[in-house]
């Protein structure tokens, strides 16, 4: 983000998130260095679209994901 630029801010942000029986992603949570990040990385986990949702004995069940979104500033 902007913000984040603008004030040096880098680093490696958690999203923790549940793809639901319907294929949707829901109960975004991350953790990371700053507030700003970790609001960019669950807007972005936000705009993933509708998915396959996981099986378990042929019914569809939610999985949680966890996945790490490096910021890194990349100067011009």
């Amino acid at each position: 983000p902007d913000a984040a630029s603008e004030l040096n801010i880098q680093g490696r942000v958690f999203v923790f998130f549940l793809i639901d029986k319907y294929g949707k992603v829901t109960k975004i949570k991350s953790r990371g260095p700053d507030r700003l990040l970790e609001t960019e990385a669950e807007r972005i986990i936000s705009l993933l679209p509708k998915m396959e949702p996981g099986k378990q004995r042929n019914k569809p069940v939610g999985v949680p994901y966890s996945i790490p979104i490096n910021f890194k500033l990349q100067h011009q």
